[in-house]
């Protein structure tokens, strides 16, 4: 678990980082409050946001005017909790808290796996059981769950334990991804709307502060996945296959197609390429 631990150390320590650039996070708080609001099903529906955080990428006060309940879930339960002392009393009756959770499923494990020390059966069967835990200890289902930008976190986790070169990086990874959806699916009532947003660029792969605010970022998405200029998990096509292959995953969402994209500035220099993708629940 000493690894799993750190990571989680990693995450609480980034979003300290950023707690001077609320500021920064306007246009992308925008577009994902946006995206949140406009799969609201009834005022008196349920939001779930896996991967909160510091809900620099929310309007809290929007969304608890539109959801009778808005539940928050994170591994940084100081981050959940600073979060909610900034925002106003009828703001505060509307959110559930669910602080040092894990969605991943990986923390208490991980160290073991990077020692190999980890069955093909364990590996298979990870992403449902963690799907079904965390049904169970959020007390799911909603009406929505929106995953926000939080599946490239986890993946940073993955390669900080284990680097590229180890042996079990790709089908880790893959099972990652695998878990996410899962979850999403296992979150997500029947009817209701799984949202599915992620950073898949970055200022490193691609000079996007250089570019003008009018520029169609989905267009944008599409060139940079031709030139691999994205992070490989995140690929649109990618994911589209998993949820294709996989059967519950199939049973649960009719496709997989990009709706919207935008520029997400984090902090004064960093800039990622957002696409988001609204995933109805059969």
């Amino acid at each position: 678990m000493a690894i799993g631990l750190d990571q989680a150390r990693e995450q609480a320590l980034a979003n300290q980082s950023a707690l001077d650039h609320f500021s920064s996070f306007s246009g992308h708080r925008q577009c994902l409050t946006e995206l949140a609001l406009s799969a609201a099903l009834a005022s008196e529906g349920t939001l779930c946001v896996l991967g909160a955080g510091n809900c620099f990428d929310l309007d809290l006060a929007a969304l608890a005017r539109r959801y009778r309940a808005v539940h928050l879930v994170d591994i940084d339960a100081e981050a959940l909790e600073r979060a909610f002392t900034h925002q106003d009393p009828v703001t505060q009756e509307r959110l559930v808290l669910h602080g040092s959770v894990d969605l991943s499923g990986f923390l208490d494990r991980i160290d073991r796996w990077s020692r190999f020390q980890v069955t093909p059966k364990e590996l298979m069967e990870h992403g449902e059981a963690t799907a079904r835990q965390l049904r169970e200890r959020l007390a799911g289902p909603f009406d929505v769950v929106l995953s926000a930008c939080m599946l490239s976190q986890m993946q940073l986790s993955v390669l900080n334990v284990l680097s590229d070169r180890h042996r079990l990086f790709e089908a880790v990874r893959w099972t990652l991804n695998l878990t996410h959806f899962r979850t999403l699916a296992a979150l997500t009532r029947s009817g209701g709307v799984g949202l599915f947003a992620t950073d898949v660029s970055s200022s490193a792969l691609h000079p996007l502060a250089a570019l003008a605010s009018d520029t169609d970022w989905l267009k944008l998405l599409g060139d940079l996945a031709q030139a691999r200029q994205i992070f490989d998990f995140a690929d649109p096509k990618a994911i589209a296959a998993l949820l294709r292959d996989d059967p519950v995953l199939r049973a649960a969402f009719p496709g997989f197609d990009v709706s919207r994209a935008w520029l997400w500035s984090n902090g004064p220099e960093a800039k990622f390429l957002v696409y988001a993708s609204e995933l109805r629940r059969l």
